[in-house]
């Protein structure tokens, strides 16, 4: 009886230890890492429902490492990841999950989560949007190309419709301002997200020199834009599924210039903006000597989680996150 009792409680304990153990390791990660909410940033101009000029405050999310890796201390400052948020500049946030068609992705917040970790401080960012409308800077003519919005319209009015807004006309002139306007803010959010966190690198505990800027779909944009457009000096870019639209990287960078590492995923499902203009910017790369890597996220569309396997051209095959990770760990090895 006494062998039985035991048998029985050594297997309500295996069973136990079973169910738990996913909890365990929910509650430990959550351990690992820091939130502070809604930090503001700083100010994008936005107009009215009354045509008055507004000032709209831009926000943050912080994730920050609890404890030191083994190559982070208190000494040695931390390496830092801006994450933009998709949503065809019209919505979505730092804490938002897409899911479409079956298929989900994985929320900007979600990916903070992950690099804090690895010891890197995130921040996932909001931005001014289309509906907001804000309201952009002037650029030389030369530097904006605004030709593949039609690539990408009939996603846009879909977002639209779904947000009970008329369409956007891209031959309407107001229209067309409207829209240029959205990414060209979403660009100038993000560079001063990069300048506010490079500024304030004693209070976070980052290494000014090590900030990464990523994102996904209309944020994988706004990270060209601003890495490559910009010229913003960040150490490297990742961008999930997007395109070029907004600066014209053809025209912006050069052999000259100094432009950052990038790492490029793709569904093989994605949006046709991705299929038309990826192969373009590949090639601009190549031309210019613009180190960059490329992958594939075979058998899926535009949404993808961060586990979902990516294939790229050198054989490997790694989940999105971990092949983000590997790409970072290369840079800083190179710096």
């Amino acid at each position: 009886m006494r062998k039985f009792t035991a048998l029985f409680a050594l297997i309500c304990l295996c069973l136990w230890m079973l169910f738990q153990a996913p909890a365990l390791a929910e509650s430990r990660s959550m351990l690992d890492y820091k939130v502070t909410p809604e930090v503001i940033y700083g100010q994008g101009d936005v107009i009215k429902e009354d045509g008055e000029l507004d000032d709209l405050n831009l926000w943050m999310d912080v994730y920050e490492p609890l404890e030191d890796t083994e190559e982070q201390t208190e000494e040695k400052p931390r390496p830092a990841v801006i994450f933009t948020h998709g949503g065809s500049f019209h919505r979505g946030s730092p804490r938002y999950t897409y899911d479409e068609g079956g298929a989900q992705d994985t929320s900007p917040g979600d990916y903070c989560r992950k690099f804090a970790t690895r010891g890197y401080v995130c921040f996932a960012i909001t931005y001014r949007l289309i509906p907001d409308n804000p309201v952009a800077s002037d650029y030389p003519p030369d530097d904006i190309d605004m030709t593949n919005l039609i690539l990408l319209i009939d996603q846009m009015n879909k977002v639209r419709k779904i947000m009970d807004l008329d369409p956007l006309d891209p031959s309407d002139p107001e229209d067309m301002k409207l829209i240029t306007d959205g990414v060209l803010s979403a660009a100038e959010d993000l560079r001063t997200a990069v300048n506010h966190i490079r500024n304030s690198a004693e209070t976070y505990n980052i290494d000014p020199e090590r900030i990464v800027v990523g994102g996904f779909s209309a944020g994988a944009i706004t990270t060209l834009n601003v890495a490559h457009g910009m010229h913003e000096p960040v150490a490297a870019a990742f961008m999930m599924s997007g395109g070029i639209l907004g600066f014209d990287i053809l025209n912006t960078v050069t052999e000259s210039s100094d432009s950052p590492p990038i790492l490029l995923f793709q569904g093989q499902n994605d949006l046709e903006a991705a299929f038309v203009t990826m192969p373009i910017l590949i090639e601009h790369y190549k031309k210019v000597g613009v180190p960059y890597t490329f992958a594939w996220v075979p058998a899926f569309g535009h949404f993808y989680t961060s586990g979902a396997t990516s294939l790229s051209g050198d054989g490997s095959k790694m989940s999105v996150d971990q092949r983000i990770m590997q790409f970072l760990d290369q840079i800083w090895e190179d710096l």
